[in-house]
């Protein structure tokens, strides 16, 4: 009996073990498959040319993998089906997943081995050793895909079939590309492997060292990395990378054995083709890329997406495009209207204790709709009217990437001009970095504090902090985490961290910025370390988790009223800002039940990014209420509050606001149109003041050889 044969009897096998439950248009499937399943078993006279799998079982095969190896991935893998089956066999669970994945794989490569076949003969593009070339590409593409996935800290398993397959088509395109470029398989695939094997080797050490994965942009800081890798070992080298460098030193040789005796190298027909096949390979990774959503949140790229395919993704955020009339003269021209204020800086003697907290997922959510509850879930907050400025301000987030409110709230910039799935945090801030920390401490003389009662490694936070200028950072160890609320450090332990750092920093003016973590997502803890205080009143369905979170919010009212209590008492001046990230992700019934927004209307989506915040002194201060801001004012207010001279950012950032009230990722409230509008509607004067902070904002993150040093002054 011939090979094709018994892949289509094993087709058979597999299709009765994994379908459960077909039901009659299953059943009907699997008839129709088995009736093409028997037609290629009795056809055996081969197409045309002498091949051992007839066309039939080569279409029939590969429909019947494909399924099999969605069953697998989807549906059977994760269930209990495989314990039970492994059980009945008598052997480990991990063990019969690793034979059906291999057994999957020869069955896979000997049908697409098959069908290269069929397809060069009836194209007649060349001969039967270009496609088993082809295919040892294929075999050994995939190998390296789950070789590089495992080195990254991951498993194929976790990003699904489809993109499993885009993270092996991006490694087949390379070496596509490269084979038209040498004429011969060998090298391209020894090359294109290898730079491969390179880049998840760099990811390893960048994961140790950094706790995150290594992506495109950090090709532009290699020279700062060189620079601290004395600060580093590479010692011990990796276990998975010497056992991947043997792996891949056995793969390029049995390439090489393999292929010794064809010798193949390409012809005319061979060449066009490739060709063809490299630019429709390259058209549809940057057509599949560009709408992928990536994820710089410790290693969640890779384990969503897979490694391959999340670092090209990545690819776009390099870097911005820059922006229309862009040059270093416009932003020259700039500093005569807004000039560094040298004169107050001299004179200035009032220098206020200043402390910034952004409180994770603290917002108000009656701005979506009115609820009731059975207490008052922020009444310390609601009862703040002396010497204070409150409002809201927009935030760019929801639900999550805390991050890119930190960036705009301490650099003034807006994540408007950055890519959807950037996270400048993770990409841009590489280096000595502008920032209010770097205004402080420079011209101001602050010492600079920062704190995260939470993991140093999220969001790469302490090699930003030391890039702004932070003179020491406190994380989760530091903490005495003795007051949890579910299985985080609470905001009155935290505050109470932040009136010891001001005891121990009082006699000379201390800048301390907080990021708390009491009240972070998701809100469905049930144990000992939480007591639920806030029930809604009037529901038609239960909402547990607004209920959860409302209750936290009711918590974080009770410290801020210790934190201002204690602050009132306090001889010296002190400014304090604080201000949400961003809203809750909660469940939907909970939104559908307050009023569901209009999604075609920007003014209701907006709702979604509303946080509030309040700018409050132990000294007077005119108060007001700003019905809508955005986060990258509030250090103007935060300065203004504090009397210190607005910086010449600040300053534009203070004439901005009075053209432009607030402005996120997803538009811009337009005094003209007296609404939100998307940025592609602006026009006249705003147009004009959107472009020239889009411009700033340029010379900020990306033009590192022309930055002001004016508007933006970095650490030494």
């Amino acid at each position: 009996m011939r090979l094709h044969m018994w892949i289509t009897l094993v087709s058979y096998l597999a299709l009765l073990l994994l379908v459960k439950n077909p039901g009659a248009d299953g059943w009907v499937q699997i008839g129709l498959l088995f009736a093409l399943g028997g037609a290629g078993i009795v056809w055996k006279q081969p197409w045309k040319r002498k091949e051992k799998i007839s066309g039939i079982t080569c279409v029939f095969a590969a429909a019947v993998l494909f399924y099999l190896v969605y069953r697998f991935f989807k549906r059977w893998l994760p269930t209990a089906q495989v314990l039970a089956i492994a059980e009945m066999l008598h052997m480990p669970r991990q063990l019969l997943v690793g034979i059906s994945a291999v057994g999957l794989a020869v069955c896979a490569g000997y049908t697409l081995t098959g069908i290269a076949q069929q397809i060069m003969g009836i194209m007649r593009i060349g001969r039967k050793s270009f496609a088993n070339d082809l295919c040892r590409c294929m075999i050994i593409a995939v190998a390296m895909v789950a070789m590089i996935q495992i080195m990254a800290g991951s498993s194929i398993l976790s990003m699904g079939i489809i993109r499993f397959a885009w993270n092996v088509a991006i490694m087949m395109v390379v070496i596509l590309c490269l084979w038209l470029l040498f004429g011969s398989m060998e090298p391209a695939t020894a090359l294109g492997t290898g730079v491969f094997l390179v880049i998840a080797a760099v990811n390893m050490y960048v994961i140790r060292f950094r706790n995150r994965l290594f992506e495109p942009v950090d090709i532009f800081s290699a020279g700062t990395a060189m620079n601290v890798l004395d600060n580093f070992s590479l010692l011990p080298i990796p276990r998975k990378l010497i056992c991947a460098g043997a792996v891949w030193i056995g793969l390029i040789g049995y390439l090489a054995v393999s292929a010794a005796k064809s010798r193949y190298r390409l012809a005319g027909k061979q060449r066009l083709a490739l060709a063809v096949c490299c630019v429709a390979g390259i058209a549809s990774i940057y057509g599949y890329t560009a709408g992928l959503e990536t994820n710089h949140w410790y290693l969640q790229g890779a384990v969503k997406n897979g490694y391959i395919l999340e670092f090209t993704a990545n690819l776009k955020e390099i870097a911005a495009e820059k922006p229309d009339g862009y040059s270093a003269d416009v932003i020259e021209a700039l500093l005569d209207s807004y000039p560094e204020n040298e004169e107050g800086l001299t004179a200035q003697t009032k220098r206020p204790h200043i402390i910034a907290i952004m409180n994770e997922a603290f917002s108000d959510l009656s701005v979506n709709g009115d609820y009731s509850t059975n207490i008052e879930v922020m009444p310390f907050l609601s009862s703040m009217e002396q010497d204070v400025i409150r409002g809201y301000a927009l935030a760019s987030v929801y639900g999550g990437n805390t991050a890119n409110s930190e960036f705009e709230f301490l650099t003034g910039n807006s994540m408007a001009w950055l890519s959807p799935n950037a996270v400048p945090y993770q990409q841009y801030l590489r280096s000595s970095t502008y920032s209010v920390v770097s205004e402080l401490t420079g011209k101001y003389g602050y010492r600079a504090i920062a704190m995260h009662p939470f993991l140093a490694d999220g969001w790469n936070r302490p090699t930003v902090y030391a890039n702004m200028g932070f003179e020491a950072c406190f994380f989760q160890e530091d903490f005495p985490q003795q007051h949890l609320l579910r299985n985080y450090i609470s905001d009155q332990e935290m505050f109470e961290m932040v009136v010891e750092q001001f005891e121990e920093h009082r006699s000379e003016p201390l800048f301390l910025f907080g990021v708390s973590m009491q009240n972070h997502g998701g809100y469905d803890y049930k144990g000992e370390r939480f007591e639920q205080a806030v029930e809604l009143v009037g529901m038609e369905r239960e909402c547990p988790e607004a209920e959860q979170y409302l209750s936290l919010i009711y918590e974080t009212d009770k410290a801020v009223e210790y934190l201002i209590s204690y602050f009132e008492r306090v001889e010296e001046d002190v400014v304090i800002v604080f201000f949400g990230d961003h809203q809750p992700k909660l469940e939907e019934s909970f939104y559908t039940q307050i009023g569901e927004p209009n999604k075609d209307s920007l003014d209701e989506r907006q709702k979604r990014y509303m946080v509030p915040f309040f700018v409050w002194a132990n000294y007077d201060i005119d108060e007001r209420y700003v019905e809508c801001a955005s986060l990258n004012y509030l250090s103007t207010y935060m300065y203004e509050a504090a009397g210190l001279p607005l910086p010449p950012y600040n300053q534009f950032l203070s004439d901005l606001e009075e053209k432009i009230p607030a402005i996120n990722a997803y538009g811009f409230y337009s005094m003209e149109s007296k609404c939100y509008l998307p940025f592609e509607q602006a026009s006249g004067e705003e147009e004009a003041w959107l472009l020239l902070y889009e411009q700033l904002q340029y010379n900020n993150l990306f033009d590192k050889k022309d930055r002001s040093g004016v508007f933006f002054p970095v650490p030494e």
